[in-house]
């Protein structure tokens, strides 16, 4: 059992694992911990479970990744996957799920990704409809609240955190490891997207991250939804970054400045470098402005 871990690390930290040709999509595999390993293609962050009861994927990305997924599934030891946890609903970590489902991957969720799933959907935040997937991909097994597995010697914690990225988001912590997958609640040294059309606050965002700062510690991986491998400090930079910029756009609406006017103001300059993803500064002001709470 040791020797073929480190195989797989060896594996997993010299190598890019590569659909058919190098036109198709790639998927980078880099080891995390204990059996953990962090699957990387285009959309969100995926977690890699290896063990005797089966690979777990916390996402699966984009539905045209699935094949390079599959063939780092491989690369790890695996012929396929037993278990999918999806942190939320939208494409971007739950595109892979049809064609899991059809394989016979058994995925588990919030009530609400199911639902969102499985309906029609409008990303205001983007203009953007979104229609119901197959049915392939709805989850089999969800949760309101909380759900534990027992896998690969690890227990899975997958915990619902209400009103902050969607109304469905979970992270998930596996315990034994001290690792979390925090899905879109967090974007590492980015601003992130809170989609207030899917039941998200930026309220609740600040909320739950308070709440996983408070059961994070100095040795925690923390797995992003985007972006590199995290830990407290890190995401204690991020929760600092939510507070301060809700206040400063707050100050604006007190003074009676309209959403035009704070976007064109901006923020404090200390937090330009955060608008380097898909999420400027204008659109966070934006969140901030429309959240309900």
């Amino acid at each position: 059992m040791i020797l073929r871990t480190l195989i797989l690390l060896a594996l997993a930290l010299s190598t890019q694992v590569r659909a058919q040709s190098d036109e198709e999509p790639t998927v980078s595999v880099t080891p995390i911990k204990d059996g953990l390993f962090l699957l990387q293609g285009r959309g969100g962050n995926v977690v890699a479970s290896e063990g005797e009861d089966g690979m777990l994927l916390v996402d699966d990305d984009y539905p045209q990744y699935q094949p390079a997924y599959l063939q780092a599934v491989k690369a790890l030891g695996a012929d396929g996957v037993r278990f999918i946890v999806n942190t939320h609903w939208h494409g971007d970590h739950t595109g892979g799920n049809a064609a899991w489902g059809e394989s016979g991957s058994m995925i588990l969720a919030h009530d609400n990704v199911r639902q969102r799933l499985s309906t029609r959907q409008d990303i205001k935040a983007f203009n953007r409809m979104v229609e119901a997937a197959p049915i392939s991909a709805w989850p089999l097994v969800t949760f309101a609240d909380s759900l534990a597995l027992h896998v690969n010697g690890e227990t899975v914690e997958v915990q619902h955190f209400p009103q902050g990225h969607t109304d469905g988001d979970s992270m998930v912590f596996f315990v034994e490891a001290n690792v979390v997958h925090t899905g879109d609640h967090y974007f590492k040294d980015r601003f992130p997207f809170v989609d207030i059309g899917s039941g998200g606050s930026v309220g609740g965002l600040i909320d739950n991250i308070r709440a996983l700062l408070s059961r994070v510690d100095y040795y925690t991986v923390i797995v992003p939804g985007h972006g590199d491998l995290a830990n407290q400090e890190d995401l204690a930079r991020f929760y600092n970054m939510l507070v301060e910029t809700r206040e400063e756009v707050r100050s604006m609406q007190a003074r009676g400045m309209d959403l035009a006017a704070m976007q064109a103001a901006g923020l404090d300059a200390k937090w330009d470098s955060w608008g380097s993803g898909f999420i400027n500064a204008e659109r966070w002001i934006s969140f901030i402005a429309t959240s309900p709470r």
